[in-house]
């Protein structure tokens, strides 16, 4: 029985140091403005570790990157399930849902940034000014 808990232990720190290693090379990539390899890696890198909201939130940026809005609202979704307060992530749902005119939603996430942040945050203003504009 012991040897199954050190086996498993160390399938699921390779697993790990594989997604580590598929979202810093996706990273680069997204850096260099090649989203399409950095799709193909993070997609690899959500297999291995699909709790790291981390590589859903930079999927669903590449695919913002390339203007497939619906995939990336998608990916930003399954990342928000993961860190429902992190503000970028937030104002990245905010201005999709208004981009794609769901407007409940974008109130949704305006709320929702009023809550993470009571005394103001960049996130919150930016998204603020979608509405304004």
């Amino acid at each position: 029985m012991r040897s199954f808990f050190i086996t498993l232990l160390f399938f699921i720190s390779i697993n790990q140091s594989y997604a580590a290693n598929y979202y810093e090379d996706a990273l680069s990539k997204y850096d260099l403005k090649d989203f399409k390899s950095s799709i193909q890696l993070l997609e690899k890198s959500v297999v291995f570790d699909p709790k790291d909201s981390k590589s859903w939130i930079l999927l669903g940026k590449s695919y913002a990157s390339i203007e497939n809005k619906e995939a990336a609202f998608k990916y930003f979704e399954i990342a928000f399930t993961l860190k429902p307060d992190n503000p970028e992530l937030n104002l990245l749902l905010g201005q999709l849902s208004y981009d794609l005119n769901f407007i409940e939603k974008y109130e949704s996430y305006l709320e929702n940034l009023e809550i993470i942040c009571p005394s103001g945050c960049i996130e919150l203003n930016q998204l603020k000014k979608i509405k304004i504009n």
